[in-house]
C-alpha cells in the first residue's frame, strides 16, 4: 500500500517553466512592492532596504527569507547598507524562531545562480531555516519529499506578532 501526501499548492509552481515565471515579472519584487502592507503574501516585516517573508515552499515550519527590495542577481552589486540591514534582519529572524519554535539549529544562507540551487537566480535573497535534530527523516531519504506539519497560514499567525 502506498500512502499519499497532498501538496496541491505546489502544482502551479511545478507546472510553470522558468520562462513563464520570468515573463510574469519577478515574484520577489512583486512581494516587496506594497510598502504599506505587512501581512499580504506572508510578509512579516518591511524595513528600509529589505523585507522578511515566509518561504512559500518551506523546508521546515518557519522557513523564511530576507529579501532586498532592489532587483539584483549578484550579491556583489548589493549596497553595503542593504547587506548590513539584511544581516540584522536575519539575526532578528533567528531570535523570533528560537522563541516561537525552539529549534535545535539553523541554516542561514543564499543560493547564488542556477548552479548554486537558486530558484530565483535573478533576485538575491537569503534563507533562514530552523532545523531540529532528526528533521530529515525517511521521507526525505526514500521518497524525495518533505512533510511540513503546519500550513503557511498557521506559521504566519504564530510569527507575525513577534515582528511588530
Amino acid at each position: 500500500m502506498i500512502d499519499q501526501l497532498w501538496a496541491g499548492w505546489r502544482r502551479s509552481f511545478i507546472e510553470s517553466s522558468d520562462q513563464e515565471r520570468k515573463s510574469t515579472g519577478c515574484v520577489l519584487c512583486s512581494l516587496g512592492a506594497e510598502p504599506d502592507s505587512v501581512d499580504s503574501d506572508f510578509v512579516l516585516l518591511r524595513a528600509e532596504y529589505n523585507y522578511v517573508v515566509l518561504n512559500a515552499y518551506p523546508y521546515s515550519p518557519g522557513h523564511m527569507m530576507v529579501v532586498p527590495f532592489g532587483h539584483c542577481g549578484d550579491i556583489e552589486e548589493i549596497a553595503a547598507q542593504a547587506l548590513a540591514e539584511n544581516m540584522l534582519l536575519m539575526k532578528k529572524s533567528v531570535s523570533v524562531l528560537r522563541e516561537v519554535y525552539n529549534p535545535d539549529g539553523f541554516n542561514l544562507g543564499a543560493n547564488l545562480g542556477k548552479a548554486g540551487g537558486a530558484a530565483f537566480d535573478d533576485h538575491v535573497h537569503f534563507h533562514v531555516v530552523p532545523r531540529w535534530i532528526g528533521d530529515t527523516n525517511f521521507m526525505t531519504a526514500t521518497a524525495s519529499m518533505r512533510v511540513i506539519p503546519e500550513s503557511l497560514e498557521s506559521t504566519f499567525t504564530r510569527l507575525i506578532s513577534h515582528f511588530g
